[in-house]
């Protein structure tokens, strides 16, 4: 890789990182001010989506209004994803992130500031992400959403993977709707191991807003059968939306009591 080309291409974003990574630091550590810290995630989303020339659209726009507080879910195809639906989500939101990212000057402590959730992976992430729950709870009991990727890992072939449990498991236990955002193109945007880091200025994305699933999907039984209904429904709301070509084998489901994704 040309390190220094990588730098000139996001240069920009660690700086719009420290530009509001400090006011969060600063005015909204002082403050605690919830909606001050969710502008800055926004702003800095948008703001570096749009420094790295991305072209994107936002569909179903109106859907986001109906699910003021939701469990939001979206299939996983580049790193930059969470800039392009991040720009779009005005409602306050928490985000499972990798615990790499926590590790990251300025944007990783803006992340563990503003309440972000550490997802670890490895040989000992069950127990580490036991408190995974108790944290989604007091997200939902402060009025915001909280964002899953439930695929786990970004698809490397474009096309849907199996959820995990996680997203549905947390829709169950807080009682609220799951909003799932179809993405599309961002992994021809910027390619796995793209050299530079490169944004093909030649290509779009697009976030899909599908309308909410209320938890009647869900039927009875005890959370993790329910939850195990509602990701089945949303699975297959995502393969209806994205055509055949652009979904993977299903595979079996997750067993219960899985890291969340």
């Amino acid at each position: 890789m040309n390190y220094a080309r990588a730098a000139y291409n996001w240069g920009h974003v660690a700086a719009r990182a420290v530009m509001y990574g400090s006011v969060a630091l600063t005015v909204g550590a002082a403050t605690r001010h919830r909606p001050l810290l969710h502008w800055c995630m926004r702003r800095w989303c948008a703001g570096s989506a749009n420094g790295l020339r991305i072209k994107r659209t936002l569909e179903g726009r109106e859907h986001l209004a109906d699910a003021p507080q939701a469990i939001i879910v979206a299939n996983h195809l580049s790193s930059i994803d969470i800039l392009v639906i991040g720009g779009y989500l005005r409602q306050e939101f928490r985000w499972l992130a990798k615990a790499e990212l926590f590790k990251v000057p300025i944007s990783g402590w803006y992340l563990a500031l503003s309440g972000h959730i550490r997802v670890y992976r490895g040989d000992d992430a069950r127990e580490r992400n036991q408190s995974i729950k108790d944290q989604v709870a007091q997200v939902v009991d402060e009025g915001a959403s909280v964002l899953y990727f439930p695929e786990g890992t970004r698809s490397r072939d474009g096309r849907l993977k199996p959820f995990r449990l996680g997203a549905f498991l947390a829709a169950v236990r807080n009682d609220l709707p799951v909003l799932p955002l179809v993405v599309r193109g961002t992994d021809e945007v910027m390619e796995a191991g793209a050299p530079d880091l490169t944004v093909n200025p030649n290509r779009s994305c697009s976030v899909t807003v599908l309308p909410p699933v209320t938890l009647d999907v869900a039927g009875e039984g005890d959370e993790f059968e329910r939850a195990a209904r509602l990701r089945d429904h949303v699975w297959a709301l995502y393969a209806a939306e994205l055509g055949p070509d652009k979904v993977g084998e299903r595979g079996s489901a997750p067993p219960p009591g899985e890291a969340p994704g």
